[in-house]
């Protein structure tokens, strides 16, 4: 994930969070069809916990760098990230905790949904920043 360049203007976060962007949807496509084979096919659900596993990596690391290379005002542009980051961890939680692949893929494909959403809000929003 491209979180190591330290970029000094707002092009270039813009750049490197487009890229974060893209590959977030990658991890995505391969969480949704991890959940849409356990849907269908049934199984203990293990490589839906390792793509879940991968997402949740990538995405905390996505979350710090945006906290750490926007500002106070763009931060606000782009809202709060607190529901993200509770929706993902509560994916964990349950994978954890629970067990149950059927659930777990249910709850997975619902936040591939919503993170897609916010992902092309944020892109939006970012675009418009000049």
């Amino acid at each position: 994930m491209d979180t190591q360049h330290s970029p000094e203007s707002l092009e270039d976060v813009k750049t490197a969070i487009f890229r974060q962007h893209t590959q977030l949807a990658q991890l995505l496509d391969e969480l949704e069809a991890s959940a849409d084979a356990v849907l269908a096919k049934g199984g203990d659900g293990a490589a839906l916990r390792g793509a879940l596993d991968a997402l949740h990596a990538r995405f905390d690391k996505h979350l710090e760098y945006e906290q750490s290379h926007l500002s106070g005002a763009t931060k606000a542009v782009l809202g709060d990230h607190a529901e993200q980051r509770a929706r993902m961890k509560g994916l964990v939680h349950d994978r954890d905790v629970f067990g149950d692949p059927q659930g777990l893929a249910r709850e997975a494909r619902a936040f591939v949904h919503a993170l897609r959403k916010g992902l092309a809000e944020e892109d939006a929003k970012l675009r418009a920043l000049e």
